[in-house]
């Protein structure tokens, strides 16, 4: 089964919603999102998501900046989805933005059991409201339960150093569940996926998630967590010139000791040519995004997807 983590960069319904700070993506806002560009967008997400896998789409898909149930709606049942027969839950985080995180799957891979969302109160810190994490509890086609987080940590706007400490109590309120799993499941099984704003050797991983390194994943018992995406060139994120991978996946060691019935296959940054485009400024290429300041490329992502496999 293939799993994916797309960041939609702001997958918002033209509708202004009163609740919410989507003026910008209305419109009569700075972007003048309207119905042509939110289809033109959603025909991008599935195209992404069908990309994943050449066989099958995947099993499983996390999604950040989704604004609301509409658009998750009419991506899954409106959209080249439809034939997939995805089903979905997200979170209704107090962001200030609007914006949520999600999770797509597909019955016949996975069975939810149960979900809930994981409030991140950065008050205490100075920080604002932000993203909801969200837990989701499934069953896989062997039975075995899996565990999965989709996660939107803290921005770095501010500084990285000054706003580490908000990835920190993220990845705390993470780790506390994580541990809460470990300690009732016999065999746990568990996927962290998200945009983290940090790359695999950040404090906030290293830390406050107290996750290893993925090459000493294999040594760990069931009960400790493991980065992925540490020797994976290609990043998925690109700012000044400069790449970086902040989605990314974090797994139980349980896959990949290989002393369980789940194993993790392999993972990658998805860097289809599609999905690219020349970067002028810096050299080579960059993200195919959805806008370049306020004027409409019509792109995908200013994130590339990453995906991972694992077998049963």
């Amino acid at each position: 089964m293939t799993v994916l983590f797309l960041n939609t960069e702001n997958l918002f319904d033209p509708a202004d919603d009163p609740q919410k700070d989507d003026d910008a993506y209305t419109p009569d806002g700075d972007y003048h999102w309207n119905r042509t560009r939110y289809w033109n967008k959603l025909d991008a997400i599935s195209r992404v998501i069908v990309a994943a896998d050449e066989e099958s789409a995947p099993g499983i898909v996390g999604l950040a900046e989704v604004e609301n149930e509409t658009a998750l709606t009419d991506l899954t049942a409106r959209s080249a989805l439809r034939e997939a027969g995805y089903r979905f839950v997200m979170t209704d985080s107090p962001d200030r933005r609007g914006i949520d995180v999600a999770l797509l799957y597909r019955k016949n891979y996975f069975r939810m059991i149960g979900y809930e969302s994981l409030r991140v109160n950065l008050r205490p810190l100075g920080g604002g409201a932000t993203r909801d994490i969200l837990h989701v509890t499934g069953l896989l086609e062997s039975l075995d339960t899996l565990d999965v987080y989709v996660c939107h940590w803290p921005s770095r706007y501010g500084g990285t150093g000054e706003t580490e400490q908000l990835r920190m109590c993220a990845a705390g309120v993470v780790r506390h569940s994580v541990d809460s799993v470990f300690s009732v499941r016999r065999k746990p099984y568990v996927i962290i996926m998200g945009d983290l704003n940090d790359g695999p050797d950040a404090p906030a991983l290293r830390v406050g998630l107290k996750a290893y390194p993925y090459s000493s994943g294999a040594d760990k018992g069931d009960r400790e967590l493991v980065t992925v995406m540490d020797a994976v060139e290609q990043g998925s994120y690109k700012y000044q010139g400069e790449w970086d991978t902040y989605d990314q996946f974090v797994v139980s060691a349980s896959l990949l000791n290989g002393l369980g019935c789940v194993e993790l296959i392999d993972a990658d940054v998805l860097a289809a040519p599609f999905l690219l485009m020349d970067d002028d400024n810096y050299g080579g290429v960059k993200p195919f995004r959805t806008y370049n300041g306020r004027r409409y490329q019509g792109g995908y992502s200013d994130h590339l997807p990453v995906k991972m496999r694992i077998g049963f």
